[in-house]
């Protein structure tokens, strides 16, 4: 099997963020920047309790499968347009996470609100304009509302963290969730 390394990072992630309730079901997706041409992304509708390396498609720059027996993640758009985009980033986490949705439903961008979302997130957090899952819309309004930045809100859908990476795309996913319950709790004390 080619790319196994790359294969299997994505599997220890797609667990990990499983684990850490980032995802439930066969919510989310997880990619990493294999060349120039070729991305390895997490399947469709393959539980990440069960995911094996064997399990983990590739796919080139126009969301084609070039190696794997599995349907790529219906999100694999925006994925492509990420990388396309950002030449700095080499992994991509699509997560579900209860308070990351919570802001996304509610169209809310996040505000700063510790040091540390500066640093690893960039700062603010936007929210996209609302886009239907698997678009090609959904993905240009990802890239424009993500700039520069780590993180970007999907509205009324989820979150993505980007990284050069998987292991740094998992932290800032890590870190947004934590500033999005942060941030509830906040509103609902009324700040």
């Amino acid at each position: 099997m080619q790319w196994k390394k790359e294969r299997e990072q994505i599997v220890r992630a797609a667990k990990k963020i499983y684990r850490k309730g980032l995802v439930t079901g066969y919510s989310g997706n997880i990619s990493t920047r294999l060349n120039e041409k070729l991305i390895a992304i997490t399947p469709k509708s393959k539980s990440y309790s069960k995911l094996k390396a064997s399990d983990i498609v590739i796919i080139d720059f126009d969301g084609n499968l070039v190696e794997g027996s599995n349907e790529p993640s219906s999100e694999r758009m925006l994925h492509i347009e990420i990388y396309k985009n950002r030449k700095d980033v080499n992994a991509i986490i699509h997560t579900h996470s209860t308070f990351a949705c919570t802001i996304a439903a509610l169209n809310f961008s996040l505000p700063l609100i510790l040091d540390e979302q500066i640093e690893i997130l960039g700062g603010e957090i936007g929210v996209t304009k609302y886009a239907p899952s698997g678009t090609k819309e959904l993905a240009e309004e990802t890239v424009k509302t993500l700039a520069q930045k780590k993180a970007v809100l999907l509205s009324k859908h989820g979150a993505v963290g980007v990284g050069s990476t998987i292991e740094e795309a998992f932290l800032v996913c890590e870190l947004l969730e934590k500033l999005c319950k942060i941030y509830v709790f906040m509103r609902s004390i009324g700040q």
